[in-house]
């Protein structure tokens, strides 16, 4: 009888594209995020609990926490290896950590929290990730810290509307995880400082947007600590955060 063999660490070679980069020379943090996703869904399909094997089943992977440490953002033309693992679940949160390296060094390292949502009631359903992978990867982290919850941000800076619309949405018919990351820099340009690069960025995803939303972005600075920005995007219709976001320049 054929046992499968899967590959615990996903790992591939891309080059920076000119769409990736932005004015600064380097690539976006929502084109990184959209590399993410791509090399998270690929290793899921291979580990049989990716796209193709979830809509099976009426289920989907949705993502709910991100943070990322940035030494270094790849700029236009540069080759680079993206590897990506899955480190297990504690209750419904299933962990995914990423490592991006120029071939002799790391230059950024993530760490990624998914809910596995059944469709029909959209409530999370459990599911079982290959145990010779798990053990394989124990220990590996991508960031070896904890996720601090972000607040709530209490201020009055509020934005234009933004609404969903049809190059925002993915396959399930909600906005895309990076289209969320392209809002918040979208409203936090004309404060990004230097290269516009930050250190360190984290978001939490609180609530589905569907098309035609509208959305509001607010924005903090805590006290003594003008290199850290708070963000949060609140859907206009139910009043209710959709999401959360800490970005370290």
């Amino acid at each position: 009888m054929h046992t499968q063999v899967y590959t615990p660490v996903w790992r591939e070679k891309f080059q920076v594209r000119s769409s990736d980069i932005g004015y600064h020379g380097i690539m976006r943090v929502s084109n990184l995020c959209s590399y993410f996703q791509e090399v998270a869904g690929r290793h899921a399909e291979h580990l049989n609990v990716g796209y193709t094997q979830m809509r099976s089943m009426g289920m989907a992977w949705v993502l709910s926490r991100l943070a990322i440490e940035i030494k270094k953002l790849p700029a236009w033309g540069e080759e680079f290896f993206l590897e990506t693992w899955p480190l297990g679940n504690k209750r419904i949160f299933y962990r995914r950590d990423y490592r991006l390296d120029n071939g002799h060094e790391t230059m950024i390292s993530a760490s990624s929290y998914w809910i596995p949502l059944d469709l029909h009631n959209k409530r999370p359903k459990l599911i079982a990730i290959d145990e010779t992978v798990l053990r394989a990867n124990q220990g590996r982290f991508g960031l070896n810290r904890s996720f601090e919850s972000i607040p709530a941000v209490n201020a009055n800076n509020r934005s234009e509307p933004v609404t969903a619309r049809y190059s925002d949405l993915d396959q399930n018919k909600h906005v895309n995880n990076a289209r969320y990351v392209e809002w918040i820099f979208d409203y936090l340009w004309p404060d990004i400082p230097g290269t516009g690069m930050p250190r360190f960025f984290e978001i939490e995803y609180k609530q589905e947007v569907k098309p035609g939303d509208v959305v509001h972005f607010n924005k903090n600075i805590p006290d003594n600590l003008t290199n850290i920005y708070l963000v949060e995007g609140t859907i206009e219709s139910s009043s209710q955060s959709c999401l959360r976001s800490r970005i370290t320049f």
